[in-house]
């Protein structure tokens, strides 16, 4: 834990300000991460990992059937692997419109 002296200004029920010198505790840690509740955030991170799966499948699926015509395959798969969504997403804008060139 970690104690940090600041300035306190508290306002009681009568308007009467008191001013002070108080020690606040910071005290995030490991410990607080038991209570995290992972199932609250689930209906929020599952659709997201979907898109980006899918998205990565189906760059994948596209870079294969047609990697004959397109440059740099070995570089455009980890891309997309490695690159979450903004991988596939490149392939798509970028790497499509390279083996239209060619």
């Amino acid at each position: 834990m970690q104690n940090i002296k600041r300035r306190v200004i508290i306002i009681n029920n009568e308007n009467e300000i008191i001013k002070g010198v108080g020690i606040m505790q910071l005290h995030y840690g490991i410990n607080d991460l038991k209570d995290f509740d992972l199932m609250s955030f689930l209906p929020i991170v599952l659709p997201v990992i979907l898109v980006g799966f899918t998205l990565a499948l189906i760059a994948l699926i596209d870079l294969y059937r047609n990697k004959n015509r397109r440059k740099n395959v070995l570089m455009w798969t980890l891309l997309i692997i490695l690159g979450n969504t903004v991988g596939p997403i490149l392939y798509f804008v970028i790497g499509r419109k390279d083996s239209e060139r060619v």
